[in-house]
């Protein structure tokens, strides 16, 4: 029965209140051995040790995932899902292939998963999505032959290089509809055909792209000129794999934050904006300007340099702060975390909420309208944080809040306040009231050099208690 339960609780938060209702009156009706056998053999024949868990993403998508010329499956994500299978004893292989074939691989069920990849109102009809593993943004380029053409005249009516199937391209149909869109099927023959001359500009996430232009042998020839969009690079399964997704969810939870930052740190790494070229070039061209004494080519120098630091600046502000609420990303959140659960003088409170029943507010009134309920909750909770805090949002409709130096009862009195002011008053968006809870759970910890991942787990299980005893409530748990 206690896994039923469970089910019934996982059912709640992703599926609309059709699919609550039928899944919380099998619950009750079905044996709790009938559960549990299901749920062992299910396990038994999704891991098995003859079963491997494909996993597809793109062929051509450097440095997440992409075939070495030995014909061999690498990057970010690639090494992501090989460590999640060496941590959790599950055998895994890769279906690379070009973009819009690999969302077709999940679709058919020829595969189990997508590697990572960006939501869409599209995909989501067919797709559910785990938590995200890496943030990517993406840029519109131009050739150098561009540079100085008014880049909102240019999107009217100009060729625009996208990759088939991609989100940029849908983005393109929607933000710019008078561009002339030319589809690839990957990012690889889409930068190659830019090289040739068939398109001047192109939309493509900017690691991406810098990984292309500065592997070949013209790392100038196309520059960012346009920031597009940020997003989150997500897992995701076919809509119908529920028990997948809830072993995905569990297994993932199992991975070393230590170990996906040295991943992060071998594939997203400097040169990926700071080129090994860069330093040579600009050298070239001082020694040229001086030779010459070209006030052009000075000038030129002088803009690059300012351009280099803009985009410096924007890529820090980028790696700390979530896009649509500016408060601070999951990323920088647990950098945070980690150092003070490493110190001998700190105090902490964690407390985790997440908004309940979120996504029928996108099923039935549109993401816009989620995206400010979400803008308003954050408003309101950082209005009733002490202001040591560390507010992040570290998911879709999650967020962690990390307080140090607070006693037992003024920790309780904060997760209180967090839940009752989410609660207190309705949402208004477009005409339209909302009445918005949250189910949170929060952990005091006196004890020095306590782990990260141990106050986190914790303040997840009780998050689910919340959930559990009837959402719009808080569960709070001291340590010594």
């Amino acid at each position: 029965m206690q896994l039923s339960l469970i089910a019934c609780s996982w059912i709640r938060r992703y599926t609309p209140l059709t699919t609550i209702f039928i899944g919380c009156v099998i619950s009750i009706f079905l044996p709790a051995n009938t559960s549990i056998a299901s749920d062992t053999k299910y396990k038994q024949d999704l891991f098995s040790q003859d079963k491997e868990l494909v996993i597809a993403n793109s062929k051509a998508w450097k440095p997440f995932s992409y075939i070495d010329k030995y014909g061999e499956p690498q990057g970010m994500l690639v090494d992501f899902w090989k460590e999640y299978g060496r941590v959790n004893g599950v055998k895994v292989s890769f279906l690379l292939t070009d973009w819009n074939d690999s969302l077709q691989l999940v679709r058919q069920g020829k595969a189990d998963l997508h590697a990572g990849l960006l939501w869409s109102e599209s995909r989501d009809e067919y797709l559910n999505y785990l938590d995200g593993i890496v943030e990517i943004e993406t840029q519109l380029f131009f050739s150098s032959s561009l540079l100085g053409t008014d880049v909102d005249t240019f999107l009217e009516s100009g060729k625009l290089g996208v990759v088939a199937g991609g989100y940029e391209q849908s983005y393109v149909f929607q933000h710019f509809p008078e561009a002339e869109v030319v589809s690839y099927k990957n990012n690889e023959e889409m930068i190659q055909r830019a090289f040739a001359g068939d398109i001047k500009a192109f939309v493509a996430d900017f690691q991406v792209a810098n990984f292309y232009l500065y592997t070949s042998d013209s790392p100038v020839r196309f520059s960012p000129v346009k920031h597009l969009y940020t997003g989150l690079v997500r897992p995701a399964v076919r809509e119908d794999s529920y028990h997948l997704q809830m072993e995905l969810r569990q297994g993932l939870k199992n991975l070393s934050q230590v170990d996906l930052d040295r991943i992060t740190a071998k594939w997203i790494h400097a040169e990926t904006v700071y080129p090994k070229y860069l330093l040579p070039l600009t050298l070239f061209c001082i020694v040229i300007a001086v030779i010459t004494y070209i006030v052009h080519l000075r000038r030129a120098v002088y803009m690059r340099t300012l351009a280099l630091s803009a985009l410096n600046e924007e890529l820090n502000r980028l790696a700390r702060t979530d896009e649509l609420t500016g408060i601070n990303n999951r990323r920088n959140f647990m950098e945070q975390l980690h150092k003070r659960c490493i110190s001998d003088s700190s105090v902490l409170s964690l407390i985790l909420f997440d908004i309940d029943h979120f996504k029928s507010i996108n099923d039935n009134f549109g993401h816009p309208a989620g995206d400010k309920v979400i803008q308003d909750i954050v408003k309101r909770v950082s209005d009733v944080l002490p202001k040591q805090s560390i507010f992040a949002r570290v998911g879709g409709e999650e967020f962690c809040v990390l307080i140090t130096n607070l006693g037992v009862n003024e920790a309780e009195m904060v997760a209180k306040s967090v839940q009752n002011i989410v609660s207190s008053q309705s949402i208004l968006v477009d005409n339209t009231d909302h009445d918005v809870t949250i189910s949170l759970g929060a952990v005091h910890c006196g004890a020095k050099r306590v782990d990260a991942q141990k106050l986190i787990n914790l303040a997840d299980k009780l998050m689910y208690k919340a959930k559990s005893i009837g959402r719009d409530n808080y569960q709070f748990q001291a340590l010594n």
